[in-house]
This record gives structure tokens, C-alpha cells and sequence, in this order.
């Protein structure tokens, strides 16, 4: 039995040995390999197309009427007043930034050795060659649609200076009646305080027996609050008017020609900003007009002496710019020049800088190189 335990030991040891062999020779040759591989069928990868985003604001004017806009003219004279609530917009300004996104139509993929050193973004576009620093992800831009009223809960909260009943006392058996004053009532009242609030207003600034503090400040808050409550009760009969901004963005991606007269948005004084497809609204229209002779130029000095074969490679793009306006029927909301990557064309980047000694950085709106560098 001792005999046998000893065998077995024996046989488990050199089992032990030849395995710790095995894998020391698998580990040499991965040191002798580089220990990382690179990927033999190569990388995918895209270059980027410039996507426009518009951003629109606009100015949303709230009208609301008040409660005795019925009576303005009858008890202040005020002609041709609303009674009826409703809204307004306009455009106040339009603003125009760029970002870049995957152009699936300019898909290529890298062989041998170069694979190694690129550098994508997280959507797959070409971020860089050689790259020693992280890529730092882009931001996911958009923007919300949704228009909210910010109208206050209680529009006129002062409506009367008075009670709003009158209590009639029955004097032979001396109970109470509570009657609910009429609007046109209430509206009477409103408008005999607001003359006694005027009158009390100007006789305390022109009266001249009047003596004003020394710092004048006691007089000057009770200007301020005089005229703050004539305000209210002049809204009480011409009603309010409410003021809100709203921003909305729209992404837009040009094709590789130029455009002229394509619609972005649409817009309706009644409804504000509306979606292209809702004829309700007139169309605010986008030119695009690509520089032609600064393109065929450009075409001409960076042809390659060897024609590139296929989508095999590392490319990049040279933009062209492109007039941008924005127009609003016969009004231009916005003008300027902005380079377009697909409007321009692919050039193949030169293997002499493709090492492991220089280091290219590329744009990730238009896909040109941004920055090309020797590492020391």
C-alpha cells in the first residue's frame, strides 16, 4: 500500500512539471509576438458628416382680459378693449452651431499594421492616430418641444376695494340678506377707487403745503405703491399681458449638394414654432450654397499620384465651405459661411505619417486634420 501512494505522488509531480513546461514555452512566444497582437482583418470606421443645429428663440405674448373689460369704456373711457384672452409669437433670434455624426456612406476599413495605432469615438468615427490622451466621448445633443404656460395661478388678485355683497337687514324682524354684488357693480367700484387713488396720487405731488422728508424716501415708496396699485386696477378693465421665451433646435444634415430653398420649420404667429409637415404654418426655408470654385480648387491640388484602391485605408476629409441663410419669407433671420464635410471630398492619408512617431488628431465636425505632430 505504501508502495503504491508513493507512485501515485510521483506520477501527480512529473504531470505538474510538464504542464509549468507548457506554459512557459506558451509564454515566451507570446513575449517574442509583442504579447498584443494587433487586429489582422483590420478596423471599421467612419468619417463624419457636419449635421447644423438651428436654434430658434422665440417670444410667446400671453394676452389675458380682465374681469370688467366690458366696462372699461363705460366707466375709463377706453375704447376697442379685448374681452377675449389669447396669444402671439415672434421670432426673436436665430442661432447656428455645428456637430458631427457617422456618415453611412463613408464607411472604410483599415488593414495591417495601421490598425493598431486608430483612435475611433464612440459612435465609430475617426478620432485620431497614434493618440496618447483618451477620446473623450461626444455630447448627445437635442433639444425638448414641449411649450408650457407659465401664466401666474391668480391672474387679478385684487379685484375690488369693497366687499363684493351687500347685507340688507329686514327692520322689522332684523334678519340679514346677503346679496352678491353684479360684475357691473364691482366694476363701478373698481373704477371710483382707481379715480380716488389718482387723485389722492396727484395731490400728494403737487400739493404745496405738503412737507416731504428730508431723505425722501418715505415719499418716493409711496409714489411706487400708489402707481403699482393704479396698474392693478387698470388691469382689472384692460387685462394683462404675459412675456415667456422658448427655445427650440433643430437638427439638420445637408446632403453632399448645394440647397436653396428647403424647408426647416415652419412657424405661425398663433401657434409658434410648428414641424415642417404642418402647412397651417409658413415656412421658414434654409439655403445651403456650396463654394464651387474653392472645391474644384482644393479637388486639383490634393489629388493623390496613386489612386486609392477601394475603401481600404486611412482617409480623410477636406470640407468646403457653404453660404448659410435662414429666411423667414422675405425677412433673413440668419446669415453665414460654415464648412461642410460632405460638401468637400476623401483624400488618402499619406503612409509616410502613418508610425508609431507622429500623432494625427482629425476634426470631429468635419473629419480634416486638426492637428499633425512628430512625438519626440
Amino acid at each position: 500500500m505504501k508502495y503504491k501512494v508513493i507512485i501515485i505522488t510521483a506520477f501527480l509531480l512529473a504531470s505538474l512539471a510538464s504542464w509549468a513546461a507548457d506554459q512557459k514555452e506558451k509564454k515566451g512566444d507570446d513575449k517574442m509576438s509583442g504579447g498584443q497582437p494587433f487586429p489582422i482583418e483590420g478596423v471599421v470606421y467612419a468619417l463624419p458628416r457636419t449635421v447644423l443645429n438651428v436654434q430658434v428663440t422665440m417670444v410667446r405674448e400671453e394676452y389675458c382680459p380682465g374681469p370688467y373689460a366690458a366696462f372699461a369704456e363705460k366707466y375709463l373711457g377706453y375704447q376697442g378693449v379685448k374681452q377675449t384672452g389669447g396669444e402671439k409669437w415672434k421670432i426673436k433670434g436665430v442661432e447656428v452651431s455645428v456637430s458631427g455624426e457617422a456618415d453611412p456612406e463613408a464607411l472604410y476599413k483599415t488593414y495591417g499594421t495601421s490598425s493598431a495605432f486608430v483612435s475611433l469615438l464612440p459612435d465609430g468615427i475617426l478620432a485620431g492616430i497614434n493618440l496618447s490622451e483618451p477620446v473623450i466621448a461626444s455630447n448627445i445633443s437635442g433639444a425638448g418641444m414641449v411649450v408650457y404656460s407659465q401664466l401666474p395661478s391668480v391672474l387679478f388678485p385684487d379685484v375690488s376695494s369693497d366687499d363684493q355683497y351687500d347685507v340688507q337687514v329686514n327692520p322689522e324682524t332684523g334678519s340679514e340678506r346677503i346679496t352678491f354684488k353684479t360684475t357691473e357693480v364691482k366694476a363701478r367700484e373698481a373704477a371710483d377707487y382707481l379715480f380716488r387713488l389718482r387723485q389722492k396720487r396727484a395731490y400728494s405731488i403737487l400739493s404745496p403745503s405738503d412737507a416731504l422728508p428730508e431723505d425722501g424716501k418715505g415719499f418716493e415708496v409711496f409714489v411706487q405703491q400708489a402707481e403699482k396699485l393704479e396698474k392693478e386696477y387698470v388691469s382689472l378693465f384692460l387685462g394683462k399681458t404675459f412675456f415667456s421665451e422658448h427655445v427650440f433646435t433643430i437638427s439638420y444634415t445637408p446632403g453632399n449638394e448645394s440647397v436653396k430653398n428647403d424647408v426647416l420649420f415652419r412657424f405661425s404667429e398663433e401657434k409658434g414654432f410648428l414641424p415642417k409637415t404642418d402647412i397651417s404654418g409658413k415656412p421658414v426655408t434654409i439655403d445651403l450654397i456650396k463654394d464651387n470654385k474653392l472645391y474644384t480648387s482644393a479637388e486639383e491640388i490634393s489629388k493623390p499620384a496613386v489612386a486609392p484602391v477601394g475603401k481600404n485605408g486611412l482617409f480623410y476629409r477636406i470640407p468646403v465651405n457653404a453660404s448659410l441663410s435662414i429666411i423667414d419669407g422675405f425677412s433673413t433671420l440668419y446669415t453665414g459661411k460654415i464648412p461642410i464635410a460632405q460638401f468637400g471630398f476623401v483624400a488618402p492619408i499619406p503612409d509616410l505619417l502613418i508610425n508609431e512617431n507622429t500623432t494625427i488628431l482629425f476634426d470631429p465636425t468635419t473629419g480634416a486634420i486638426k492637428n499633425w505632430r512628430k512625438i519626440k
